[in-house]
């Protein structure tokens, strides 16, 4: 249910996203919800907020990626949280100085491989113990709608969080909702919003159904759910990997691919975090707050997140309302647009659009 709604509001954030895009200063495409807010329903002061609450979410979101690469190199590797924070910074540093361009290639290179890498691995485990299935689908269908099933969901979504981006186009997945996916849609070359956005709904397919499915039926099948506290439960997957293919494979295993999709991640996340900054006051604001991001990434690394957790929570919800209420306004638009590519897919094959797909031209 949750990832059929997820695709939904995906798809329609994408397709207003696309349509309402625009060209920047230096003649990128750039878009989001601050742009279709703004230019359909003229609410200035909404899409000046949901700006704001963004690129203030965003600070917190970088910490608490920052501090999950930490804490697992510091458990698989002993490594100083100091120094990871220290070369997590370093390298995005590097990254997003060549833009969305670079962030593009080193995901497009690093997630396809280690998605493949995961499920590769996590169903050898299930495959393993496919006698235990019957027991896992019913413990499933009995507890899904307690308490307890909360705890795969858990464990599934902490390896779906790393990889957001990489999936849509390599992209971005499944914040449904929250005005990320318009954004990391904007620079792609397409014919037509729907085109986009059903690349978005496969993204949200990805990361809900397959990822967070393979994770959930791990864990469960495994025992890792019983091993672990549920306020630990992003280290469930580590435990199911160890048990299966010793403390030390399985522990670098997911160090490792943290660390690969945490760089990614975060990178993605900053680039989020300067078009907020773009839309309020240009350029030069979005370029300074790379340095408010990189030094969150050290904050991070060596902190703690109690209160960080409560931000960010708070934020979210600021973003999700700002977002999903405009959204409903402009539903009626996202249908017209819907029509008309399906009536010239399946019917003209290409003929004349029926209504206004892209307010701004090449």
């Amino acid at each position: 249910m949750v990832a059929l709604i997820g695709m939904a509001t995906r798809y329609s954030e994408i397709v207003l996203g696309m349509k309402y895009r625009e060209k920047n200063e230096e003649g990128e495409w750039v878009g989001g919800p601050q742009y279709y807010i703004r230019k359909a329903l003229g609410w200035k002061v909404v899409a000046t907020l949901f700006a704001v609450f963004l690129m203030l979410e965003i600070i917190p979101s970088v910490m608490v990626q920052s501090n999950s690469i930490a804490t697992q190199l510091q458990g698989a590797f002993n490594w100083p949280v100091q120094a990871t924070g220290i070369g997590v910074l370093l390298v995005i540093g590097v990254i997003i100085i060549g833009g969305i361009k670079r962030i593009a290639n080193v995901t497009d290179k690093l997630v396809p491989f280690m998605v493949l890498a995961y499920l590769t691995l996590a169903l050898i485990v299930i495959i393993a113990n496919a006698d235990q299935l019957g027991t896992v689908f019913s413990l499933i269908f009995t507890h899904a709608f307690t308490p307890i099933s909360a705890t795969g969901g858990f464990a599934g979504a902490a390896i779906a969080q790393a990889i957001r981006w990489g999936i849509a186009r390599g992209l971005y997945s499944n914040e449904a909702g929250l005005g990320t996916g318009p954004i990391a849609h904007a620079p792609a070359q397409t014919d037509h919003p729907s085109k986009q956005a059903f690349w978005g709904v496969f993204s949200v397919f990805i990361d809900t159904i397959v990822i967070c499915t393979v994770s959930g039926i791990l864990v469960l099948i495994t025992g890792a759910w019983t091993k672990v506290e549920s306020a630990n439960a992003s280290s469930m997957i580590t435990v199911a990997f160890s048990d299966f293919y010793g403390t030390t494979f399985g522990g670098i295993f997911v160090a490792i691919f943290l660390l690969f999709f945490v760089i990614t991640t975060i990178g993605i996340l900053i680039f989020f975090g300067e078009k907020q900054a773009e839309f309020l006051s240009g350029l030069t604001a979005a370029k300074s707050m790379r340095i408010v991001y990189l030094v969150a990434i050290y904050i991070g690394a060596i902190g703690g997140l109690q209160f960080v957790w409560q931000f960010l929570d708070l934020m979210l919800a600021f973003v999700v309302i700002f977002n999903v209420i405009p959204m409903l306004f402009l539903s009626k638009e996202v249908k017209a647009i819907t029509d008309d590519y399906v009536y010239r897919l399946y019917k003209k094959n290409g003929g004349e659009p029926s209504v206004t797909l892209f307010t701004d031209k090449e």
